[in-house]
């Protein structure tokens, strides 16, 4: 008899999870929020199955000084414990301690469920239904032939010995006799993939039907396999006809393939070859000084070759008007040796007849620039003349004109060892002398600036 007894339990709930390989039972409580749970002393959780029960008292340690915890939630707790097995019908009781006197009201918080098989997610894990074969995917395959019946499948570790049932085609074989045939594996062999091939005969037709392991949870009553991927139903020693032709294209198309391969990239070092480029270089612009005197016209001559060889060409064009602000800081003299220097080939415009058009056009514009365009050309002349002794550096130089009849100027005569190109009648060696491609791309865009600079000057030749 007590004084004083705490009030029943508030909540109960159950649920089944996996500790260290064996499933329990997780057994979770809330206490009711009176004043009677300052007499609270423990919680007596029972376990019922088929006429036994398993109890387990959960002592508090320390008085409890509140109806609820600090955040005002009901006071909570829970429990693992209580090993469950499969397909079993369990009763799980909770009750506050000290339990109620004669004549007061029993607890009466209880939970009736069934465990789940094996099968289950809550229990496949569990160390015993993996010895049952809970975790076992046997993948089967099955190739039927005229004498025999080859089956494949994986083993699992907890099971070394395992049987084949084949039974009678179902279309052939009136009485459906089966047979088995008892397959024992050593050790070392768990877990792996296991072939086996069954003698049968044409007289008595049989295919596969089960795959049954013996798991030591379960013994001769362990779960059987008919599951089964059909690979193949051949004849040994009977050429399949479509397999080769299937086998023999495959080959054909795989020797075209290879043939086209090499062809193309034969073909394409080829190509690079003959254009200068080589695998693995990383590609940088040429760079081109261009030098005029005053003859030539800035405005329809220059600029458009100039933005030709830039934009089309894909060069570092150098051209005095385009560096006037570093000319003036540096000096015309000091800014042609720097980009002589820097420049991968130096191109001298040759100077064409006068044009009515061009001057009338122009006029201003050869007015500002004859004198520093003439001294340009005199200064360059002179400052590169010394480089023309050395025989390697030939091929920085060439001499290009857009006609091929003389002009009224002559041509300095120390020019004439330079290889001279009369666009268009030159455009292929002239673009494959810059290094650049003779493509219709390059093709285009020189006609483009031949047929502008020959509308400004009509006199001239094609």
């Amino acid at each position: 008899m007590h004084s004083h007894t705490p009030s029943d339990i508030y909540n109960l709930s159950v649920q089944i999870v996996e500790a260290q390989g064996t499933s329990k039972f997780n057994i979770s409580w809330v206490l009711n929020e009176d004043a009677s749970i300052k007499f609270l002393n423990a919680t007596r959780l029972c376990v019922s199955t088929s006429g036994q029960s398993t109890c387990m008292r959960c002592d508090y340690t320390e008085k409890f000084q509140s109806q609820t915890m600090p955040n005002r939630e009901k006071w909570h707790f829970f429990y693992v414990g209580f090993h469950v097995e499969e397909n079993t019908f369990y009763t799980i009781y909770a009750s506050n301690l000290p339990s109620a006197n004669l004549g007061e009201d029993p607890p009466t918080k209880h939970i009736s469920l069934i465990s789940p098989d094996c099968k289950d997610d809550q229990l496949k894990y569990d160390s015993n239904c993996k010895e049952k074969g809970s975790l076992w995917d046997p993948n089967i395959t099955v190739c039927n032939m005229d004498s025999e019946v080859e089956v494949n499948f994986t083993a699992n570790r907890y099971s070394p010995m395992y049987r084949v049932i084949l039974c009678g085609d179902d279309e052939e074989d009136d009485d459906f006799e089966c047979t088995s045939h008892l397959i024992k594996l050593p050790a070392e062999e768990n877990d792996s993939r296991v072939s086996v091939r069954i003698p049968v005969s044409n007289e008595n037709k049989k295919i596969f039907e089960q795959l049954i392991p013996y798991f030591p949870k379960c013994g001769n009553d362990c779960r059987r396999r008919s599951k089964h991927l059909l690979l193949c139903t051949k004849k040994p020693g009977v050429i399949n006809l479509v397999v080769v032709f299937a086998g023999i294209f495959t080959a054909l198309s795989l020797m075209v393939v290879i043939l086209a391969v090499v062809y193309f990239k034969k073909r394409n070092a080829a190509i690079r070859r003959r254009l200068g480029f080589h695998p693995g270089e990383h590609y940088t612009p040429a760079k081109i000084l261009v030098i005029y005197s005053q003859e030539v016209c800035i405005q329809h001559t220059v600029l458009p070759f100039a933005e030709f060889l830039h934009e089309c060409c894909h060069c570092d064009v150098i051209i005095d008007v385009w560096q006037k602000l570093r000319i003036a800081e540096i000096g015309l003299v000091q800014w042609l040796a720097t980009q002589k220097e820097i420049a991968d080939k130096v191109i001298f415009l040759r100077p064409g007849d006068p044009s009515p058009e061009c001057d009338l056009a122009c006029k201003k514009i050869v007015e500002n620039y004859s004198e520093n365009s003439e001294c340009m050309f005199t200064l360059a002349f002179n400052l590169f003349c010394s480089d023309w002794k050395n025989q390697s550096s030939l091929f920085k130089y060439m001499v290009v004109s857009f006609k091929q009849t003389h002009s009224t100027k002559k041509l300095p005569s120390a020019l004439k060892i330079f290889p001279h190109y009369f666009l268009m009648k030159d455009i292929d060696s002239f673009c494959r002398d810059i290094c650049l491609s003779q493509s219709s791309v390059y093709r285009h865009a020189v006609v483009q600036l031949i047929m502008r600079i020959l509308h400004m000057h009509p006199s001239m030749p094609a």
